[in-house]
């Protein structure tokens, strides 16, 4: 038969338990993080790939607005599934800002932007694109992100992803 004075007393030790550990993590909500971002993104805003810096604008406790300029450089002609196209020589400067939520290590992430391809000074395109994705930041501040970009070049709708990985930190 089972003891119901005994069965209380371990739910409460294992819950005392359970809080400790919880309360020994590192906090990793908005109001603790780092306030800068340093990452490599593989296809994304930039179509091809592109370094990154990430700055906090806004930071509340369970939401933030973050603004991000990029460079990448391609020194081929680039054709990826017959959807993205990049001459030969073409710099990629994505500009974007998103709003992150959630509450821990993981955030999902919305926002537009926009990104400039230049061949030249005179050569130049506009491309606007989307941000849809989830990020998580680890205890040791490392970055990753996942991101559904989707843009509109020469008319078309195009969908397109990105794989992002990078440093969370201060300026000290």
């Amino acid at each position: 038969m089972i003891n119901l004075k005994n069965t209380f007393w371990l739910l409460i030790a294992i819950l005392i338990s359970t809080k400790s550990f919880s309360q020994q993590e590192p906090s990793t909500d908005f109001k603790s993080s780092a306030l800068n971002n340093w990452y490599i993104e593989m296809g994304g805003a930039a179509m091809f790939y592109s370094m990154n810096y990430e700055k906090f604008l806004f930071k509340s406790e369970y939401t933030a607005l973050v603004g991000r300029v990029g460079i990448g450089f391609n020194p081929i002609d680039y054709n990826f599934l017959n959807k993205v196209y990049l001459d030969k020589n073409t710099f990629m400067a994505p500009f974007t800002s998103q709003f992150l939520f959630g509450r821990g290590k993981e955030k999902f992430e919305v926002g537009v932007g926009f990104t400039l391809l230049a061949k030249g000074i005179n050569d130049r395109e506009i491309v606007p694109t989307g941000v849809i994705g989830f990020r998580v930041v680890d205890t040791k501040n490392i970055l990753l992100r996942i991101c559904y970009t989707p843009f509109i070049r020469d008319n078309k709708y195009v969908d397109w992803f990105g794989v992002s990985l990078g440093k969370n930190f201060n300026f000290k």
